[in-house]
């Protein structure tokens, strides 16, 4: 809840493009890989969910095909276009979690490359009283950076997934506060990543 909508505004302050998966993550979660359990998860957290609890290898891989394979397709053709793409992507997490509080508002995530994950850790600590943590609530350990593997970090190019807690962006005046800093974030991430005149 709430990341669509700070993705879009951030989209629009930093001249753009969105790719955004076109159903809910419990239909199929775009940022996993079609083998992994939790893309088509039989369970959130301790809610069961019906249409997903008997998949057959059938189902499963059509659901793969309407909603993983364009969306993995879309975002493929959108970066190749560019000449020197970044990859930032946008979620959302729940404050409370199997019952325990998740002490933190923003997680900035990576995998092998931290190049932009770092430069905009320094912007947070610099730049607001948030408590921002690196690859928190979730890490690579937990399969969370597919999209970073499979879009990015092969070709070279800096990114970064940011996690953000739903209850700050529950309204659009909070998803659009949040979309600012974040952005300031990037871009200045982005200017010491790739210099002034690639940025």
């Amino acid at each position: 809840p709430g990341a669509f909508g700070v993705a879009q505004n951030m989209a629009q302050r930093l001249g753009a493009v969105l790719v955004a998966g076109a159903v809910s993550r419990l239909v199929y979660d775009c940022n996993r890989p079609p083998d992994a359990p939790d893309a088509m998860p039989a369970r959130s957290e301790r809610i069961v969910v019906p249409g997903n609890a008997t998949l057959d290898d059938a189902a499963r891989k059509a659901r793969t095909e309407t909603y993983y394979a364009p969306f993995r397709a879309a975002l493929a053709a959108e970066v190749g276009r560019r000449k020197a793409p970044v990859l930032v992507t946008v979620h959302s997490f729940t404050p409370v979690y199997y019952g325990k509080r998740r002490l933190l508002d923003i997680g900035l995530l990576h995998d092998s490359d931290t190049r932009l994950a770092d430069a905009m850790l320094e912007s947070a600590a610099a730049h607001t009283d948030l408590k921002v943590e690196r690859n928190a609530p979730y890490g690579p350990q937990d399969g969370v950076t597919h999209t970073l593997k499979e879009h990015a970090i092969p070709a070279g190019l800096p990114n970064v997934m940011i996690e953000i807690r739903n209850d700050l962006i529950a309204t659009e005046e909070d998803q659009a506060a949040m979309a600012e800093l974040l952005s300031r974030w990037v871009s200045a991430g982005i200017a010491q990543v790739q210099g002034p005149a690639d940025a």
